[in-house]
């Protein structure tokens, strides 16, 4: 997930039934007219983890006048928040009063703008522009949603706003991690137990998911406690070899959540303490991966401390 600002998740389509690219143009009262096209940058469908949930909104003065204190406008369902300005370009157009969207918020709006007349150098007409690259962090349920957005200066009565983006939110699994380690010291050839829990807390189900444990140089993985904990199944099963401190696990697949809860995979595997360790504090990182390209990642957790010989 983007941050509010990183990085949503769910996958998204563009619905085949409308546009990518949409337009629409209303005249104001007054010698400006304006208008304003809202898109996406992801094209077709949209996975988490493979790029981020952009738009794109640009507003055009199709003149014959200037426009001034133009405010432009992203209008969202609730489960869609606005996290950043990635980029905005200009032609034509000042900004004279700066006013940058809220992060958070469905409904974020940029300002204030001058916009040129049209100019037609070498016979070519130029029309003054606002193009607003804008990233969301969308946390809404599998459907399809409709998304708009507007403009106005200060002569419209009226805004002026684009047709419709439909963007259809499809499921998509969310994964999480933690550890621990028990007891909490160990002596050398002393021997400790590892905790891990997987969980999706997304919409779709998390396929192939594989767990891997970097233990620190002074333990070495021993073996599993069997069964697996969780309402995880086992597709096809890899475990870890003996004396490593690499400690791989793969071929599970979680559930999506349901309203009893998470899917969940609980590993737990013993390690053991070589016979010269060094003292101190260690930690372990774990990393968790999926089929869907969903990953998570933990460092410097379950610290254990070791004692020398």
């Amino acid at each position: 997930m983007r941050p509010l600002a990183s990085h949503l998740t769910g996958i998204l389509a563009l619905s085949i039934l409308a546009p990518v690219v949409l337009f629409v143009t209303a005249c104001s009262s007054e010698a400006a007219q304006l208008s304003i096209t809202l898109s996406s940058t992801f094209g077709g469908s949209y996975t988490p983890g493979s790029t981020d949930a952009d738009f794109v909104a640009t507003v055009q003065n199709l003149g014959p006048g200037n426009a001034s204190g133009v405010v432009v406008n992203a209008i969202m369902p609730s489960s869609f928040a606005f996290a950043a300005t990635n980029l905005i370009t200009t032609g034509g157009a000042a900004n004279t009063t700066p006013q940058d969207a809220q992060v958070g918020v469905s409904n974020p709006h940029w300002g204030v703008w001058s916009l040129a007349s049209p100019t037609t150098p070498n016979g070519t007409v130029t029309y003054a522009f606002i193009k607003i690259n804008f990233g969301v962090n969308i946390v809404a349920q599998p459907n399809t949603y409709s998304l708009a957005a507007d403009v106005v200066d200060d002569s419209l009565t009226d805004t002026v706003q684009s047709h419709p983006l439909q963007v259809e939110v499809n499921e998509a699994p969310q994964l999480g991690v933690s550890a621990s380690v028990g007891p909490s010291t160990v002596h050398p050839n002393g021997q400790v137990t590892y905790r891990v829990t997987v969980t999706n807390k997304g919409t779709g189900i998390a396929p192939t998911v594989e767990v891997l444990v970097t233990l620190p140089p002074v333990l070495q993985y021993q073996s599993s406690i069997m069964p697996f904990g969780g309402n995880a199944s086992e597709e096809s099963l890899i475990e870890p070899v003996k004396g490593a401190y690499i400690v791989f696990f793969g071929g599970f697949e979680l559930p999506p959540q349901t309203t009893l809860g998470p899917g969940t995979l609980t590993i737990e595997f013993i390690a053991q303490c070589i016979p010269d360790p060094g003292k101190g504090v260690f930690t372990v990182q774990v990393s968790v991966t999926d089929a869907s390209r969903d990953h998570v990642e933990i460092d410097d957790v379950a610290p254990l401390n070791v004692f020398s010989s």
